[in-house]
């Protein structure tokens, strides 16, 4: 049914709160503020504090615990994975008639076949299955081996993969997006509306970009080099914005398409493992972190279902698993058609808020229960008990530690961080167990959205109510998966590719790739 609105939904990667320009951040981001002020900016918008656990939770409309995904972020040749179990947001778009496109980084597993995206819901794969990639050489910045691949089925439903070796050198954002523009161009020749899920690697680090973007894209000024980098960074970022929507324009699919924007998590600032350069400025903290520069990111609705609303901003909570049960709200009252439910979920039908100005139907949101740290934020409230990530200052517009606001209180380490796989700054297993007795904080949010003055010592009533909350909610929550290395896993075990190695199904794949001299 084309009458369907097509959905293209984008996620940057760590961009933070005070790194687009309509938040006030001293970079530029012309594309992406005039996107947001021709729709909805969404203020409170709340994803989890790493790539792999808010792309769970966006996939599922499911709080992450549920998926065992809480304790850590999914690694290549680790044996985490969203459970097969889980259905996805592609699964139910596809009863409501979608074509289901996924253009970048997936980040959900790979140790079988059955969890990559062709096998999740998506007609087709265009891009990586791990977390980060050399924007040019494509291959996995911290483990190495080629991550660059197209996936779909033939006519007769087979599944073909092809390892993409002529695109080496290619600048990747560039790449994804001509695809992108590919497919919009296509839709033309379509009876069924487009669901684009479309994942871009910026401004996640390294920050890598073509010559001559930090000379055009970096504002005067800009103090340090790896703020300047960013800027290049997000140069591409904002190119790709500029291009996807002069396609959609351009082929009249605009008319029928809502876009969204957010980003995955938080930025992580400098001093925060090594992704230097990004500013949640005035949150607290950044990535890998349950403080709010780690869990609230720049987000916003565009295209002509929301034209009436441009230049507002919706202020009430809405978490990264409300999308799905938002959109196709929308989607079942233009088409008719609709879908049961598999799995309970945790998201919200907000489309009240998002398409009409109204209020949030969301009152609580658990972004975490885990060994060692519980957070809930209860309407004005958010509750944080133990550790809430090993990053707790933030960073001022150049990327300086701020010292204007004095905490309360300093962040204490009440445990250490086990770093087994020589990453720190959230990756590694908490071993602060248990929680009682542990440090608590409460802030109200309303006042103090930069987190600085606790005042669990005042609210005991409140702390003690939020606390009976988390303990109702502990039903839900899956043992966490185990992310221990696998030898069988590494990409050295089949050629210098990362794929799924523990399937004996026959794929396809054309493995006219790239010599090992080459890798």
């Amino acid at each position: 049914d084309k009458a369907a609105p097509n959905i293209v939904f984008v996620i940057a990667d760590d961009l933070g709160w005070n790194d687009v320009s309509y938040h006030g951040s001293d970079l530029n981001t012309p594309v992406i503020d005039e996107l947001a002020r021709s729709g909805v900016r969404l203020e409170q918008h709340y994803t989890q504090p790493e790539c792999s656990t808010t792309r769970a939770s966006l996939l599922t409309s499911r709080y992450v615990v549920r998926t065992g995904l809480q304790n850590d972020v999914i690694l290549n040749g680790g044996g985490q994975a969203l459970p097969e179990t889980e259905v996805t947001w592609a699964n139910y778009m596809k009863e409501l008639g979608y074509e289901n496109y996924l253009v970048g980084k997936w980040h959900q597993g790979m140790n079988s076949w059955e969890e990559t995206p062709v096998f999740r819901g998506f007609d087709y794969f265009y891009g990586y299955y791990g977390g980060q990639i050399h924007y040019f050489a494509h291959y996995h910045t911290k483990f190495g081996g080629h991550d660059f691949r197209r996936d779909y089925r033939d006519e007769q439903g087979n599944f073909k993969q092809e390892i993409l070796k002529n695109e080496l050198g290619g600048y990747l954002p560039k790449l994804l997006t001509d695809d992108a523009i590919r497919i919009i161009k296509d839709q033309k020749n379509k009876d069924k509306p487009m669901f684009m899920y479309f994942s871009l690697p910026n401004v996640h680090s390294p920050n890598q970009s073509p010559k001559g973007y930090i000379s055009k894209y970096c504002p005067d000024g800009i103090e340090g080099y790896d703020r300047k980098q960013l800027a290049g960074n997000l140069g591409g970022l904002e190119e790709s914005m500029k291009n996807l929507t002069d396609a959609l324009k351009e082929t009249g699919e605009w008319d029928n398409t809502i876009l969204v924007f957010i980003s995955d998590n938080g930025g992580a600032p400098v001093g925060l493992m090594s992704y230097a350069g990004h500013s949640n400025y005035p949150l607290r903290a950044g990535k890998t972190t349950l403080f709010e520069g780690g869990v609230r990111t720049p987000a916003f609705i565009a295209g002509p279902y929301v034209r009436h609303l441009a230049g507002s901003e919706a202020n009430g909570m809405f978490h990264v698993s409300d999308w799905m049960p938002t959109l196709t709200s929308l989607i079942k009252k233009k088409t008719g058609r609709t879908f049961r439910l598999k799995n309970e979920i945790d998201g919200v039908d907000n489309s009240e808020m998002v398409f009409n100005g109204g209020t949030t139907k969301r009152k609580e949101m658990l972004l975490q229960i885990n060994k060692g740290n519980e957070v809930l934020r209860m309407d004005k409230y958010k509750l944080i008990v133990g550790n809430a990530g090993e990053y707790d200052g933030y960073l001022n517009h150049q990327g300086r530690p701020e010292i204007k606001i004095q905490y309360d209180e300093p962040m204490d380490f009440l445990g250490k961080v086990k770093c087994s796989i020589g990453l720190c700054g959230g990756f590694g297993d908490y071993i602060i167990d248990p929680t009682d007795g542990a440090k608590v904080r409460l802030f109200d949010l309303e006042v103090d959205p930069s987190e600085t003055y606790n005042i669990a010592g005042k609210h005991p009533d409140i702390v003690a109510r939020i606390r009976a909350r988390i303990d109702e909610l502990r039903v839900i929550v899956r043992k966490p998966q185990d992310n221990s290395q696998i030898p069988e896993a590494h990409h050295k075990k089949s050629g210098g590719i990362w794929k799924p190695w523990r399937n004996t199904q026959s794929i396809n794949i054309d493995y006219n790739i790239l010599t090992k001299t080459e890798l």
